[in-house]
């Protein structure tokens, strides 16, 4: 009777092992961009993020989101520390308003665009658009890598 008794008593044990080895197998999910709401300060410049179709973010490897009111407030803040620690950049499409990965995105800089924090960037899912609006500006269309530079 005691085996029998030992024998059930390790079957939840077992289960609960295989649950916990599967679980750590299976892949992280990948980072998402967090929605702005009222309150969220930006990491960088410290001001209110005000006006979203400036936004961006970045998720770190451990889990954290950074929040900036200005694409180019992230691109600074991103240079300051440990770029290996970032898992994933997301900007807001200008004119969509919805979050994308900021390596997909085509980016408007110039002198004569007012951004929050004054970089003159504005992120767009459309090529064609930053590069008229780049015209409009006078300024330039260009892609994420060249803004990291």
């Amino acid at each position: 009777m005691t085996h029998r008794l030992a024998r059930q008593a390790t079957w939840p044990t077992l289960a609960f092992a295989v649950l916990v080895f599967l679980g750590a197998c299976s892949e992280a999910a990948p980072p998402k961009p967090v929605d702005i709401t009222a309150g969220d300060i930006c990491t960088y410049c410290k001001k209110p993020i005000a006006d979203p179709r400036f936004a961006a973010e970045f998720a770190t490897r451990d889990g954290f989101v950074r929040k900036f009111d200005d694409i180019g407030c992230m691109i600074e803040h991103s240079k300051k520390g440990k770029r290996n620690a970032i898992a994933a950049f997301f900007t807001v499409d200008y004119d969509k308003k919805n979050w994308m990965k900021a390596e997909d995105m085509s980016y408007l800089r110039s002198k004569n665009l007012k951004t929050p924090n004054g970089s003159g960037i504005a992120a767009f899912a459309d090529r064609s658009r930053a590069q008229a609006l780049a015209t409009q500006f006078q300024g330039e269309a260009v892609g994420f890598d060249d803004l990291m530079k």
